[in-house]
């Protein structure tokens, strides 16, 4: 099948509908069986049934989540649970209409299960027609720099894109047939004709950051009447993306960006969810808990939890808890290490050793796992942390790695016991870039880029990637 023919988007439409409606029934028969104990209510005779379908269908068209429109799969989870809340004020004001009795708690339920069944269906259902080869998207990116780079990275970081990278085009000769990011400089802009017929090009990405307007302007007459879809990519990495906006002033394209921390509605909010999710995890965790500081006594007999003076909100001082995962000496074995300049120099560049002599047995254990941060929880519920938000950072930090003005930058808000970094890549993420990607959480802060950093770290957690 043709990826280009209307046909086959059509059909993939269909099948896609197909699939959210067997979804959305299924959840609420989970409902009926489990709840209702098998009880069919009337509020799901014909009728209803029929207006329940077509106002799911309807609503998911009109979030534009039947374009298969969405990179990233934080965003089409973003429009489903949007999709999910208006469906179910749609259904709920309808039955009132209808004079019919049924528990509001039954049908949130209802959508509650079928949020994340539709979200891995989707998921398996781009990867599974991405591998047929028959949802795929060809994109050629024109600009082989370092904004074309890690665009290409962020492709392959998010399969969910559906997106098969072709290659790159630039006007560099020193770039000519090398592999960057995996992928080949195909030949220069002016061969862009020859690679869309050779390679069956859908969309083309513009990733050149010194551009001048004359350039653009030729790239654009190129390229706009052969590909789908031409996009744009401006040096903007790590500055804004979350909160940013793009408006049409009268023919000027207008980005606008938001300092959502600013709001003192926003921080009350986070301090709620901050409070409200330490509560929970304490409950959830403290048998962990319990058998974590069991362990540690049991192994050497020294103190359970390990406080140390770190740097916090408006760069102020304060005591961090963790689970001790080192020697009782570690401090002298640290002075040794650093005798070593390798080290040291590692050190300074926020590298941490991979096999770190200094960690006891169940220190190992509750490194990789993470539970040797869960002390923080109490951290929260004293108000000097947050559940999302940059890492608590030791004085030698600050004055070897960071600096006091990038310290007092970060920390406009409180250290959280995750964060933007943690969840890409941890330890294996070097300075500079936690360093942006603090100030970017910043910039972006937003409530769903701290549920889509919560999320994440359940997955960085259990991947264990970069622990230790």
């Amino acid at each position: 099948m043709n990826n280009n023919s209307g046909f086959t988007r059509t059909l993939l439409v269909f099948f896609q509908a197909l699939i959210d409606t067997a979804l959305y029934w299924l959840s609420f028969f989970i409902i009926i069986t489990f709840w209702l104990s098998g009880k069919y209510p009337g509020a799901f005779g014909f009728e209803n049934r029929a207006f329940f379908t077509g106002t799911m269908l309807a609503v998911f068209y009109f979030n534009s989540l039947y374009s298969f429109r969405n990179w990233i799969l934080w965003d089409e989870l973003k429009a489903i649970l949007k999709s999910a809340a208006l469906i179910l004020l749609v259904i709920v004001l309808y039955l009132y209409s209808q004079r019919f009795n049924m528990s509001r708690f039954i049908l949130a339920a209802g959508i509650l299960i079928f949020v994340p069944l539709c979200l891995i269906a989707r998921y398996a259902f781009r990867r599974i027609f991405f591998a047929l080869g028959i949802l795929s998207t060809n994109i050629i990116i024109l600009g082989a720099g370092r904004t074309g780079e890690i665009f290409a990275e962020k492709i392959i970081e998010h399969p969910f894109t559906a997106c098969k990278i072709v290659g790159f085009l630039d006007d560099d000769e020193t770039k000519q047939g090398k592999i960057i990011a995996g992928f080949p400089v195909l030949g220069r802009l002016d061969e862009f004709e020859r690679i869309f017929c050779e390679y069956q090009i859908d969309e083309a990405a513009v990733a050149i950051s010194t551009a001048s307007r004359s350039l653009l302007t030729h790239i654009l007459d190129m390229v706009e009447f052969h590909v789908k879809q031409v996009h744009y990519i401006p040096d903007m990495y790590m500055l804004t993306t979350f909160s940013a906006s793009i408006r049409d002033v009268d023919g000027m394209p207008v980005i606008s960006a938001s300092q959502g921390l600013l709001n003192p509605l926003n921080r009350f909010i986070k301090c709620v969810i901050d409070y409200a999710g330490a509560v929970t995890a304490l409950i959830i965790f403290s048998p962990v808990m319990i058998w974590a500081a069991w362990r540690i006594k049991r192994e050497d007999g020294g103190p359970v939890l390990f406080i140390q003076d770190r740097v916090g909100w408006k760069v102020g001082h304060f005591k961090v808890y963790k689970f001790r995962t080192m020697y009782t000496d570690a401090d002298k074995r640290t002075e040794e290490l650093f005798k070593d300049p390798n080290i040291l120099a590692d050190y300074q560049k926020g590298i941490k050793l991979k096999h770190d002599p200094r960690l006891t047995k169940i220190g190992a254990i509750l490194r990789k796992t993470s539970i040797d941060e869960l002390p923080q929880i109490f951290n929260v519920l004293k108000g000097e942390m947050s559940l999302v938000g940059p890492r608590p950072l030791t004085q030698r930090d600050v004055d070897f790695v960071y600096g006091d003005y990038v310290a007092r930058k970060i920390y406009t808000v409180k250290p959280g016991m995750t964060g933007f970094w943690q969840v890409s890549g941890r330890s294996d993420v070097d300075t500079d870039i936690r360093k942006e990607m603090n100030l970017y959480y910043i910039r972006n802060w937003s409530l769903w880029l701290d549920i889509v950093i919560l999320i994440r770290t359940v997955y960085a957690v259990i991947s264990r990637k970069g622990a230790y």
